[in-house]
């Protein structure tokens, strides 16, 4: 039996036990980390303090830093104070950036788990695409749209989530890696599926969960003005249109997302453009430190 023949039979099986998985609910979905769980839970009060979240917050030295990172980035801190100070940093971004930072440090975490050699260049992509999506639904539902940025940008981080329990799956199948091409037809097809599972499981809002659900059905049609499904859509197809391997048989004025967010063709990239210094401030502010 050739190579191709073998990597075509696993992916078989691979897709099958998938689809049994899916069916059954039974899929082995990790538990997401406690620290962003324990801030969800804090932020479910509306009367909760700054204080409150800065004791959780300190409660972990990891997050307790990068939360400091992006407390004092050009996203947050325009003014360039430092701040040192855990409450002060709630305080200044915000209960929402300081909920999407931990959830930011729970996914890079997750992708950043596998000790599977052949996985980490697929997991590393996964996760600057998923920093570049969020980074560019913040943009756009800040400037297109009254969705609030802070939750387009998390749901932009977690709208690939379905990939991540695709790549830790195919450890158990390692002849795909053989065939990358197939592997990505597999993700393509599951990840959506999948991830609404997973963000069910985590207990996230319905919005995220359908952004995560919707975001590659492009002739998506409903009435009203754009939503969050929209905003990640369009963030997902900017960043693919950035990548090295870009869509290339889209025709971006067909799409009802591009035009319930009033965005044509020739708009498209004035608006990266527009945006290009916000997005990397973001995404410097999200990344993990000694990341490159």
């Amino acid at each position: 039996m050739n190579e191709a023949t073998q990597a075509f039979n696993c992916g078989f099986e691979f897709v099958t036990n998938l689809g049994e998985e899916l069916n059954s609910g039974n899929l082995e979905i990790p538990a997401f980390p406690d620290v962003a769980v324990r801030i969800k839970n804090a932020l479910a009060d509306p009367e909760v303090t700054a204080e409150h979240v800065a004791r959780v917050v300190g409660s972990d030295p990891i997050f307790s830093a990068r939360l400091l990172k992006v407390a004092n980035s050009a996203m947050v801190n325009g003014a360039g104070s430092r701040i040192t100070d855990i409450r002060m940093a709630v305080t200044r971004m915000g209960f929402k950036m300081a909920y999407n930072t931990a959830v930011a440090i729970a996914v890079d975490q997750l992708l950043h788990s596998s000790s599977v050699e052949v996985l980490r260049p697929y997991l590393e992509d996964l996760w600057h695409h998923s920093m570049n999506v969020g980074a560019l639904s913040y943009v756009i539902a800040k400037k297109l749209t009254k969705i609030n940025p802070d939750e387009a940008m998390l749901a932009g981080l977690l709208h690939d989530i379905g990939k991540y329990y695709i790549l830790t799956r195919s450890e158990q199948y390692p002849v795909l890696f053989s065939e990358p091409r197939m592997l990505d037809d597999i993700m393509k097809k599951w990840h959506s599926s999948i991830g609404r599972k997973i963000l069910e499981t985590w207990n996230f809002n319905e919005d995220t969960i359908k952004a995560a659900h919707e975001h590659e059905i492009l002739d998506r049609m409903h009435f009203g003005p754009a939503n969050l499904s929209d905003v990640v859509m369009i963030a997902n197809l900017f960043s693919q249109n950035e990548e090295p391997h870009p869509p290339t048989d889209l025709d971006w004025e067909t799409i009802p997302a591009m035009k319930r967010l009033e965005i044509t063709d020739e708009t498209a990239s004035e608006i990266i453009e527009e945006s290009r210094q916000q997005i990397q401030s973001i995404i410097q502010a999200l990344e993990s430190p000694g990341a490159s």
